[in-house]
C-alpha cells in the first residue's frame, strides 16, 4: 500500500508541472426529483412528499501538452457547497483530487436494477464504501492492465475527514478510530464470454488504536447480459477487527452482504427489475480476543423488491416497492417501503 501511495503522489506532482493552458469553458447541470413515499420510519408513517435537488458546476480546459483539466463542484438543494473534484487526463490515466466517491463505493451494489436497490428505504444498512465523501487522490487507468481491464485506485490521507477545506486549509475532522485509507478496484469484461463483466474491490483503513486492528472492506460482482435481460450477483464484507481484553463487552465486528438482481428492458424506455439483498451483522458478546463465530451472535436483514422506470428524454418516472425483514438488524422488525419518483435532468 505504501507503493500505491507513492505512485499516486508522484503522478500528481508530475501533472502539476507549469504548462500553459488554453481557454476553458464552464457549464451548469443538475437534477431534480419529486417523490411520494409510504413506509417511512417514525411516528408519521403515512405518505410523504419530498423533493431533492442537486446542481453541478463544471469547468474544463486543455493544456498545451494535451493534458485535459476539469473541475466539478456540487451544490446541495439549499445552494451549499458539497463534493468537489479536480481531474487531469494524462498519459498515466485520469488523476483526481476528489471527494466525489471512491473506487469501492462505486461498486458497492451494481447488480441490475431499474431504479433503486432492494435495501433502499431501510433505516440501516452497512455496506462497503465507508470512505465515500472523504477527500483523496484517485487514479483510473484502463491501459495499465492486460485484457482491457481497468485499475481504479485511491489514497485517502485521513479517513472520516470529509470534503477538502476552503482557503487551502486542511480537511475536516478525522475519524475517532482510523487514519489513512487505501482502495483498489479491478473491473472489466470477462475474457471470451460475451455479455459478462466482473469487478473486485479491496479497501484497508489504518488505525492507531491498540484496541482494534485495521478495518477492511472487500467486494466482488459478476453480471451477464443477454439481449434485454441482465442478471447479476455480488458479495461484500466489512470487517472492523476489534479486540478487547475486558469481559462482558459487546460490539459489532463484521458485516457480510449478498446481492442478487435481474432487470429486463421491455423497450428503449421501459425497464423492470427485481433485487434481493441480505446483510448479516455479527456482534461479539463475551470480549474474547479470539475472533470466533461461537463467541458472538448474528442477525440477518433481508430486503427484496422490484422497481419500474420509464424514461423519456431527460425525464424519469419510477416506482419502487421494497420489503425489509429484521429491518435495522432487529429481529422480528419488518417494514414495507413504496415510492413514486418523478426525476428531471437538465
Amino acid at each position: 500500500m505504501k507503493t500505491l501511495r507513492k505512485i499516486l503522489l508522484s503522478t500528481v506532482l508530475t501533472v502539476f508541472a507549469f504548462v500553459p493552458a488554453n481557454a476553458g469553458e464552464m457549464t451548469l447541470s443538475g437534477s431534480m426529483e419529486i417523490s411520494a413515499t409510504t413506509g417511512l420510519s417514525g411516528a408519521n408513517s403515512g405518505g410523504r412528499l419530498g423533493q431533492e435537488n442537486e446542481l453541478t458546476v463544471k469547468g474544463s480546459t486543455e493544456l498545451d501538452d494535451g493534458t485535459t483539466v476539469s473541475y466539478e463542484q456540487t451544490l446541495t438543494g439549499d445552494n451549499a457547497r458539497n463534493d468537489s473534484k479536480l481531474s487531469f487526463g494524462t498519459s498515466y490515466g485520469t488523476i483526481e483530487m476528489t471527494s466525489r466517491g471512491t473506487p469501492i463505493d462505486a461498486i458497492d451494489n451494481v447488480v441490475p436494477t431499474a431504479f433503486e436497490e432492494a435495501f433502499h428505504g431501510s433505516s440501516s444498512w452497512v455496506n462497503v464504501g465507508v470512505n465515500d465523501g472523504d477527500f483523496g487522490i484517485r487514479l483510473t487507468n484502463s491501459e495499465i492492465l492486460p485484457l482491457g481491464l481497468t485499475l481504479d485506485a485511491m489514497y485517502v490521507p485521513t479517513s472520516g475527514s470529509g470534503d477538502a477545506a476552503t482557503d487551502e486549509g486542511t480537511s475536516g475532522t478525522s475519524d475517532g478510530d482510523y487514519e489513512k485509507a487505501y482502495e483498489v478496484v479491478v473491473k472489466g469484461n470477462v475474457p471470451m464470454v460475451d455479455g459478462a463483466s466482473f469487478g473486485i474491490g479491496y479497501s484497508e483503513i489504518s488505525t492507531y488504536l491498540t484496541s482494534q486492528g485495521d478495518a477492511q472492506e472487500g467486494t466482488a460482482y459478476l453480471k451477464y447480459a443477454y439481449g434485454p435481460l441482465t442478471v447479476g450477483a455480488q458479495i461484500g464484507v466489512v470487517g472492523f477487527d476489534k479486540k478487547t481484553t475486558s469481559s462482558d463487552e459487546s460490539f459489532i465486528d463484521w458485516y457480510k452482504n449478498t446481492f442478487y438482481g435481474a432487470s429486463y428492458a421491455v423497450n428503449d424506455n421501459l425497464t423492470i427489475s427485481y433485487q434481493m439483498n441480505k446483510s448479516q451483522q455479527h456482534t461479539r458478546l463475551d470480549g474474547n480476543t479470539t475472533v470466533d463465530g461461537s463467541h458472538g451472535s448474528s442477525v440477518e436483514q433481508e430486503s427484496d423488491g422490484f422497481s419500474v422506470a420509464y424514461t423519456l428524454g431527460g425525464m424519469t418516472i419510477a416506482y419502487v416497492d421494497n420489503s425489509h425483514d429484521n429491518e435495522g438488524y432487529n429481529d422480528g422488525t419488518s417494514k414495507d417501503y413504496r415510492q413514486v419518483v418523478l426525476g428531471v435532468a437538465f
